[in-house]
């Protein structure tokens, strides 16, 4: 374990071309396998400078799933790009509204909306995008046609948002944060801050308290069998100033908030080793 330690150093580090990374990520795929088994849960890691995937537990990684609320920052930037960069403030009334928090979120611009997955703001935004705003992003980031459709409820994430692969989603959110110099993706970038540190990626500070990450998640359509009512999903970026692992993760029968507790815990062991 001494040694794996010794490795996750290297390649936080910047180590990545050597063949310590290699080791790292043959060995840090062990410890995960053993630790996170269930049968409920699946992961992809990715190491973004490399773009080699670290490890996966995914059945079927070509096959789409449902993005759910992790569409949101995508959906912002669309509008963005039809609107100049400047994100409005819209509030939220709750239920009255169509959000899933029934008392509310009130007032509150982009960073927060998607910090806090306000699906009342995304609905007002929706409004005010166009399939052809949405196409120029969804080729932008890889997702061709999957990201309008059903249009315009999938910009929003509701029933289910676009099927996109599981890989896709974790390139495309690597390319956001590539992109984090560009007009319109600091006020994304800011909210998906908040979402880990107080939002509805919170939970991965019970298991990294105060780690400075990057997250979104998203809760949508179960795709097994038996059904649940829905699965949750929480896309991870560690560091946030300049990721270096970006991983996905869906839970069986839960929302998305209490899948990030379980990235959470999945990250720390990327970090540590153990």
């Amino acid at each position: 374990m001494k040694k794996l330690a010794v490795l996750v150093l290297l390649v936080l580090a910047g180590a990545e071309g050597t063949p310590s990374a290699t080791l790292y990520d043959q060995s840090i795929a062990q410890v995960l396998g053993k630790q996170f088994s269930s049968p409920a849960l699946s992961y992809l890691v990715i190491n973004v400078q490399t773009g080699t995937r670290v490890a996966a537990r995914w059945e079927n990684l070509g096959q789409p799933v449902p993005a759910g609320s992790m569409v949101k920052p995508f959906t912002a930037l669309a509008y963005g790009e039809a609107h100049g960069y400047r994100y409005p403030a819209f509030a939220c009334r709750g239920t009255a509204d169509g959000c899933w928090l029934p008392r509310g979120h009130g007032r509150i611009g982009m960073s927060e909306a998607i910090g806090y997955s306000c699906n009342a703001y995304f609905r007002k935004l929706a409004a005010e995008v166009s399939r052809q705003d949405v196409e120029q992003i969804s080729f932008r980031f890889g997702f061709q046609d999957r990201f309008a459709l059903p249009f315009p409820l999938s910009l929003v994430g509701l029933r289910g948002g676009p099927q996109i692969p599981p890989e896709q989603i974790v390139r495309a959110f690597v390319r956001l944060t590539d992109q984090s110099g560009e007009p319109g993706v600091r006020e994304l970038l800011k909210g998906m801050a908040l979402s880990a540190r107080a939002g509805t990626a919170s939970a991965i500070q019970q298991s990294l308290p105060g780690a400075p990450v990057l997250a979104k998640t998203g809760t949508a359509p179960c795709v097994h069998n038996p059904r649940a009512p829905g699965d949750g999903y929480t896309i991870i970026l560690y560091p946030a100033d300049s990721p270096r692992l970006a991983l996905l993760v869906r839970v069986h029968g839960v929302p998305g908030a209490r899948a990030a507790g379980v990235g959470g815990e999945i990250l720390r062991t990327l970090i540590t080793g153990e």
